[in-house]
């Protein structure tokens, strides 16, 4: 399953992190995201995850994968 998440997300420019950061910020439920970071490059890594809105496309394909 791993390996088609990073298909899917590399299919679209992004990686397996961010696309966990766009589908949890999609998911009416979740009120905020929290994830840890050691290093800067982590902190902008994370920022940048949360720029990626999945289309209702996307959303669609990511129910029938999971």
């Amino acid at each position: 399953m791993l390996e088609q998440l990073e298909n899917f997300a590399a299919e679209r420019r992004h990686s397996v992190t961010e696309l966990a950061f766009a589908w949890l910020l999609a998911n009416p439920v979740v009120r905020s995201v929290t994830a840890g970071a050691t290093r800067p490059e982590q902190v902008e890594a994370n920022a940048k995850a949360c720029e990626w809105t999945l289309s209702g496309q996307d959303r669609e394909a990511l129910r029938a994968l999971l």
